[in-house]
């Protein structure tokens, strides 16, 4: 009885014939072929009775070339029973023994002598000499072998709880971190906007020529400490956009330093006031809310005014930054300060009060670009609900 699986087994007498090497182990009931080939390509077997034939182009002992296989056994073999599998590095053969001769074998081949390409498989080998004393080291062998794959599957889940520690440990000291950011910055613009409210109570219009002097120096160190504003989302700390918070950031620290601060003639003035109050009754809301939504807290009178506030306050300080600019550029078109002039080594000239009567367009632009984006926050949580028509 012959099994043919594929292909025609004719080898060429011209040809030169080489042999992979070739691992055989046993158990009572089969013999385990292991062919060192690899990558093997038109592969044919037939198997016989009492005999192996394969033939296949693959990478072996010597390189890549055309293998031939042919093995006489030493006693018949079971084809209907028998199996075999082609893989990516070598190709297996489990070959059954007759049913009623299923002993173990003292060699392979019919032939004595063992070629040069045949290899016992000590990794797979049985014989019928194994002893209770290997068969309880086996198991030994199996039960430390288990215990180290429970080691290190412990191994592997205090790795994975530690990963998980440090991400708590993280996320704990990020919140932390803004929640106390937050609240030092909605603190600070809350004593502003306390001193400046009740300047004004009691002292009416004339304490709009005094706020630069009651509260010029916290607000600066608050406006300084909100470049880290900008610095969060770029490294990852929150998760949102850089461009509103650059935008904000920049145009309030130039109008401030810039311009006020720069400026002894502005101090005085009635825009002073009006922008420093803006500015305070706006963060006043937006640094606690922030605080309470890290937190997750849902404060909804805080929420409200968030998305409301802005709507009157935003336009107001627009309005009050265009009007300190206009007023600084004939001052700046006289001192020539932040300016460069020709001749210098750079060969580069300009004007900082030229640049200012450019920066109030895109200050413009900049204003509709803030409150479009508040809107569509505002849109967001309090847009209309779509009313079903029936």
């Amino acid at each position: 009885m012959t099994l043919c699986i594929m292909g025609n087994l004719a080898v060429s007498k011209m040809a030169a014939v080489f042999k992979p090497i070739i691992r055989w182990a046993q158990s009572k009931e089969r013999i385990f072929l292991t062919l060192e080939l690899s990558d093997v390509q038109y592969p044919a077997v037939e198997l016989t009775g009492n005999r192996l034939v394969f033939q296949g182009f693959g990478h072996g002992a010597r390189g890549e070339q055309q293998y031939h296989v042919d093995i006489d056994f030493y006693k018949p073999v079971d084809i209907t029973a028998s199996s075999h599998k082609v893989l990516d590095r070598h190709v297996e053969f489990s070959i059954a023994k007759l049913k009623g001769q299923q002993e173990f074998w003292p060699r392979l081949i019919v032939d004595e002598q063992k070629p040069a390409w045949l290899k016992v498989n000590f990794d797979r080998w049985q014989s019928e000499d194994t002893s209770d004393s290997e068969k309880d080291e086996l198991e030994e062998q199996a039960k430390l072998e288990n215990l180290m794959a429970n080691t290190k599957a412990m191994e592997l889940d205090l790795d994975n709880e530690i990963e998980k520690t440090k991400q708590e440990v993280f996320r704990f000291t990020r919140t932390f971190y803004l929640v106390v950011y937050n609240l030092m910055q909605g603190g600070l613009y809350l004593y502003i906007t306390s001193v400046l409210l009740y300047k004004a109570i009691f002292q009416g219009t004339d304490a709009f020529s005094e706020a630069y002097d009651l509260v010029s120096d916290v607000l600066a160190s608050c406006q300084l400490a909100a470049f880290l504003e900008v610095i969060h989302p770029m490294v990852g700390i929150v998760k949102t956009g850089v461009l509103a918070p650059f935008m904000q950031v920049f145009g309030r620290n130039l109008v401030l330093f810039l311009v006020v601060v720069a400026n002894k003639e502005l101090h005085k003035l009635t825009a002073v006031y009006g922008l420093f109050i803006v500015w305070s009754l706006i963060e006043v809301v937006r640094y606690p809310f922030y605080a309470s939504e890290i937190l997750g807290i849902r404060i909804e009178p805080l929420m409200w005014l968030r998305y409301t506030l802005w709507i009157p306050l935003y336009p107001l300080g627009v309005l009050f930054e265009v009007t300190l600019i206009w007023k600084a550029i004939p001052l700046l078109d006289e001192s020539e300060r932040f300016s460069v002039k020709l001749p210098n080594a750079l060969n580069f000239s300009f004007s900082f009060a030229w640049y200012l009567r450019v920066y109030l367009v895109f200050l413009v632009i900049g204003g509709c670009y803030m409150m479009r984006h508040m809107y569509a926050l505002r849109q967001r949580r309090y847009g209309r609900k779509k009313t079903k028509t029936k």
